[in-house]
């Protein structure tokens, strides 16, 4: 595998929003995926507000029609769903496909969804603390240490009655955050990536920096924590045609127009040339996860092949040891 990693957000939410209820052409597109030379396919999560097929359940199918691709989840609202039976369902979709999953893992913000905010009423701050407690649990249980899995918000005790995953501590767990302070400290004490969503290539490297440091201070590897980078991305040789391809798509998903979204999230609108210039700046700062989801209702097929032919074997040349 190559040193630096791409992979496709499959258009979950885009199939829904368009009408369809079939899974079977999701299937089709992570094959395709796969067979276009891609490292990974990934899919997304709204447990509340933007309603699409669930998660895990769409990686357990996509692990049976593909062999090599990592699959993963970009990101996933883990404060919505119950722990334990979360973590049943991890530990199964590692067994359907081991040493291929990766779990990023989010709260459900800051994107500015009310219906999100509404249907979770603690703070900010307890989402926080509830996903991290569950995923220390979740450690300490697959790790097979011993003590019992109880915290301030959970007790997990019933995990030493689970399977156990395919690898001692699971699969990876990378923490879907930028790079502020507080999530510095969260990836470094609790977290096996990171997964920034709006961020530009030089805080990229500052946040990585404190984060190798901060995970060194808490006695892990800091080398082992992995890097990735989640962008929204439309390719046409016309900037201004990109440009409004993306504008067109986050008026149909977000209901907002381009300038509030980037408030948020990452966008790129240009030629695939362009887009690999601009992705090995993050590569360079220390990127080794690219998340690409395509920002076109109309134009999927063609924005992955233009990516595969044009980003992937350019990031895949990259030189970073």
């Amino acid at each position: 595998m190559s040193a630096v990693n791409v992979g496709i957000a499959l258009p979950v939410r885009e199939i829904a929003i368009l009408g369809s209820n079939d899974a079977a052409p999701l299937l089709k597109m992570a094959r395709q995926v796969e067979d276009s030379g891609f490292d990974a396919v990934w899919v997304g999560d709204s447990f509340v507000a933007r309603h699409r097929l669930e998660p895990l359940t769409m990686l357990a199918a996509i692990a049976m029609v593909t062999d090599r691709i990592t699959i993963g989840t970009a990101a996933l609202t883990a404060v919505l769903r119950e722990p334990l039976t979360l973590a049943h369902t991890i530990v199964t979709l590692d067994q359907l496909a081991p040493g291929r999953l990766k779990l990023g893992i989010g709260t459900g913000a800051p994107l500015p969804v009310q219906a999100e905010y509404d249907a979770v009423t603690m703070s900010y701050r307890e989402r926080a603390g509830r996903v991290d407690e569950a995923v220390a649990l979740w450690r300490k249980a697959w790790r097979g240490e011993e003590g019992a899995l109880t915290g301030e918000y959970y007790d997990l005790n019933g995990l030493r009655l689970q399977m156990p995953p395919t690898d001692v501590g699971g699969p990876p767990l990378w923490l879907a955050s930028n790079g502020k302070p507080g999530a510095v400290r969260r990836v470094a004490r609790h977290y096996d990536g990171w997964l920034p969503i709006l961020i530009t290539p030089e805080e990229y490297a500052r946040s990585l920096a404190a984060i190798r440091a901060e995970t060194e201070a808490a006695g892990r590897d800091p080398d082992a924590v992995e890097t990735g980078l989640y962008v929204t991305v439309n390719i046409n040789d016309d900037r201004d045609e990109a440009t409004a391809g993306l504008n067109d798509y986050t008026h149909r998903y977000n209901d907002l127009p381009l300038p509030a979204m980037a408030a948020y999230q990452l966008y790129y609108g240009g030629s695939a040339a362009d887009l690999a210039g601009w992705l090995s700046e993050y590569v360079a700062a220390g990127a080794r996860n690219i998340v690409l989801r395509i920002g076109s209702f109309d134009a999927y097929e063609r924005n992955v092949q233009a990516v595969a032919e044009g980003v992937v074997p350019v990031l895949h040349a990259l030189d970073v040891a």
